[in-house]
């Protein structure tokens, strides 16, 4: 698959494609491309602190899609909610009224549920890019990278080396508890077990408090689960060998979030990680950087791969759930994924080994899915 043109390998389902010319309302917003299938693209343009910044960078990932699929391939309405619910729960609206088949976007969790009620009920689907699992719901989809999925392929991966008891050192708050989660459930469902927890907020004293009370477990655990990125993993580990417990016989484990982490770190050596293929989305990098002058951010490659996505669909039949969750999936620069009927995404990770203080791979993502055809 080229990466210059991602391709739907789902995009044979046969659903029926809204009538062109069905009379229509002018389009309100930035209009990309002439195709005969109107798509909304919500974005927080005008929105507060990054949430401008961001949008941008989807906007223009969303040009260089269109670039790609053709101008005749949608018609591509980029509204702007303001980054607010009230502004996104108008523009879904606007875009009911307007005969979009489908929105892209919004961003944020809040404007998802904003916007679902005006496409809920006229039976128009959505593909938001909230990472906020509780947005999702039957026919608003969440083209993002959930956190449950990369602990789920962290923890699996480690069960098949021989990881049967973990202890979690976690954050406070709602990444620490949907980090717990995912790893009792993971773990139950591998024949595993998480031995203790500790959370720990963001200064050394609580992280000494934090290991200091999962101490005795730690000594009889195959592996220490660390999901938090930046300074956390080599703090974590310093205070676990200065408290006097060996750990060159267990396995470091962490998340995408340790990309973010100084992997030169001589106290993670060793620790693996899934996170998506960074090969596959440094190709879409250097190609926005190209086109706008800029690097951007991973997210602005879900923008990328989900106007593929629409596309791909619109061409082949119609933007329609049934297409949106084919169980085959869609491949991206983000990797290969797919929509389940709750709305949540599954994604293909791939899994990372520290090594020489850098990341490399040791279980490529997959390039299919189970089941798939």
């Amino acid at each position: 698959m080229p990466y210059g043109l991602p391709t739907s390998a789902g995009q044979q389902a046969s659903v029926q494609q809204p009538s062109a010319s069905a009379p229509r309302l002018p389009a309100s917003g930035e209009v990309i491309g002439s195709g005969a299938t109107r798509v909304a693209l919500l974005l927080p343009l005008t929105g507060e602190g990054n949430g401008a910044r961001i949008a941008a960078e989807l906007k223009n990932a969303a040009i260089l899609a269109m670039d790609d699929a053709g101008p005749e391939a949608l018609e591509l309405v980029v509204k702007d909610t303001g980054g607010t619910a009230e502004g996104a729960g108008s523009a879904s609206a606007q875009a009911v009224a307007e005969g979009s088949a489908a929105v892209l976007g919004p961003l944020f969790s809040a404007n998802v549920r904003a916007a679902a009620p005006a496409l809920a009920a006229a039976g128009i689907p959505m593909i938001a890019f909230s990472s906020d699992r509780a947005a999702a719901a039957p026919g608003i989809y969440l083209n993002s990278f959930l956190p449950q999925g990369v602990v789920e392929r962290t923890l699996r991966y480690a069960a098949g080396q021989g990881v049967r008891r973990v202890v979690a050192i976690l954050p406070d708050g709602p990444a620490g508890d949907i980090a717990e989660a995912e790893a009792r459930r993971t773990l139950l469902s591998t024949g595993g077990d998480l031995v203790a927890v500790a959370r720990y907020a963001y200064d050394n004293a609580s992280v000494y408090e934090a290991v200091r009370g999962v101490a005795d477990a730690l000594g009889t655990a195959d592996a220490v689960f660390i999901p938090d990125g930046g300074t956390s993993p080599a703090t974590i580990v310093s205070t676990i060998t200065e408290s006097g417990i060996d750990l060159s016989q267990k396995k470091l484990l962490g998340t995408g979030q340790w990309t973010t982490a100084n992997l030169a770190d001589p106290g993670l050596q060793g620790a693996v990680f899934a996170d998506t293929d960074q090969g596959r989305v440094a190709g879409y990098k250097q190609r926005y950087q190209a086109r706008f002058g800029a690097e951007p951010s991973l997210t602005s490659a879900l923008a990328y791969d989900t106007v593929i996505l629409a596309a791909n669909l619109a061409k082949s039949g119609g933007i329609a759930r049934n297409a949106i969750e084919n169980p085959v999936g869609f491949s991206g620069y983000t990797g290969v994924f797919r929509f389940s009927g709750d709305g949540t995404a599954e994604r293909g990770y791939a899994v990372y080994e520290v090594r020489d203080g850098t990341a490399q791979i040791i279980d490529p993502a997959p390039t299919r899915f189970a089941g798939g055809s």
